[in-house]
């Protein structure tokens, strides 16, 4: 670092006019060869301070003339420092359009050019960073749509690990969306099909992020049969359990039923598709035959779910999974549990015969008791 006079390295780095552009892009090849091979990081940082070295780089990629050389080194460097301290993070975000002018880039890049592909990439991994301590930024700056458009559509076009870097922001992101926004529609569809992607990272990535959206739309107490309206999720989620035998990864399988189970509780709709599905009863049957105990617990977990809701309905869920129905009594879910574990005992006995008798006569028992319950729905 001797010979190197940061004061001049970052006036060479807020040029970039005309002839001053190589300057530039010699002053950002050389920050990155500072930060790159430095054996004193702290000496480094006080040559070449965060505080003012990163809102130069930032107001790089706000200048709508940049090259795509040029900002591709800047993406660089700007993740050279984060790789250091994610604590930079701060200094990037403050400099107002610099998360969007990055996104934007991403956006619009032409991935058959080389220069482009690379930016892109380079995007992805630097967004990646910010993303990991400033998610709503990401956010609020588009880079849900950068990346899904990205992988969606550029996938041949892209290496397997930026793939990778791009759904992690992805499943971030969603954790961020409301119930209500308007892009729904157009990411649940992407993210639909992304679950048929030929890299499982990437499939079980999408997953989790149906998984997330579903968590948003049952901690806001509303029906989330949006996701499904677009994506076909049900559908390709029996899918999945269908295909389900001894090599499919256990955690992937429980991630599913999971899902599942979670779109059951929280919409009537979507209960009765899966309810009525060609697909339900091999699908469960394939994650029993896996013989993968965990696999196994959470496909009983769903089918005793299922049997709760076709001979109780809708009320006898607790509150935590359904906020329409008043819950009577703080014994009423144990309850529910012990009239029909003779169900789960025939399911697990593999005894069709006692099944089929349990769910025909168990709702004619009840309605000496009872109003007519709704196979699916709310009372």
């Amino acid at each position: 670092m001797e010979g190197i006079d940061p004061d001049t390295l970052l006036e060479w780095l807020q040029a970039g006019f005309g002839d001053e552009r190589d300057l530039q892009l010699m002053a950002l090849e050389q920050l990155c060869m500072l930060l790159l091979m430095s054996d004193n990081i702290d000496r480094c940082f006080e040559s070449c301070p965060p505080r003012s070295f990163l809102p130069a780089l930032c107001k790089i990629f706000l200048d709508e003339t940049a090259p795509d050389n040029v900002l591709e080194v800047t993406a660089r460097a700007i993740t050279y420092y984060l790789d250091v301290s994610n604590e930079c993070t701060r200094r990037i975000t403050q400099v107002d359009g610099a998360v969007k002018a990055i996104c934007n880039r991403l956006s619009v890049a032409d991935l058959s050019d080389r220069a482009s592909k690379d930016l892109a990439e380079q995007c992805v991994k630097l967004l990646e960073h910010v993303c990991q301590r400033e998610t709503l930024a990401v956010f609020h700056a588009g880079g849900l749509n950068a990346m899904l458009n990205l992988v969606t559509k550029h996938s041949a076009n892209t290496h397997k690990d930026t793939q990778h870097s791009a759904m992690s922001v992805v499943t971030r992101l969603c954790g961020k969306m409301e119930p209500t926004d308007e892009s729904i529609p157009n990411h649940t569809q992407a993210l639909g099909e992304l679950l048929g992607h030929d890299d499982p990272k990437v499939a079980e990535c999408a997953l989790r992020c149906f998984a997330a959206l579903t968590d948003r739309f049952m901690r806001k107490q509303m029906d989330p049969v949006a996701l499904s309206s677009h994506s076909h999720l049900v559908n390709k989620l029996l899918l999945k359990l269908e295909g389900t035998n001894a090599s499919t990864p256990a955690n992937l399988t429980s991630i599913v039923l999971s899902l599942l189970s979670n779109l059951c509780r929280g919409s009537s709709v979507i209960t009765e598709e899966v309810l009525t599905s060609d697909r339900l009863i091999t699908g469960i049957s394939s994650v029993l035959s896996a013989k993968e105990e965990r696999a196994v617990t959470d496909g009983l977990r769903l089918a005793d779910l299922l049997i709760l809701l076709l001979c109780e309905g809708r009320q006898a869920l607790p509150m935590s999974a359904i906020s329409s129905v008043p819950d009577s009594s703080s014994t009423s879910s144990s309850s529910s549990e012990k009239t029909h574990r003779h169900l789960i005992d025939a399911i697990r006995q593999k005894d069709t015969g006692a099944l089929i008798e349990a769910i025909e006569t168990g709702p004619r028992k009840r309605k000496k008791n009872k109003n007519k319950i709704s196979c699916y729905g709310d009372q």
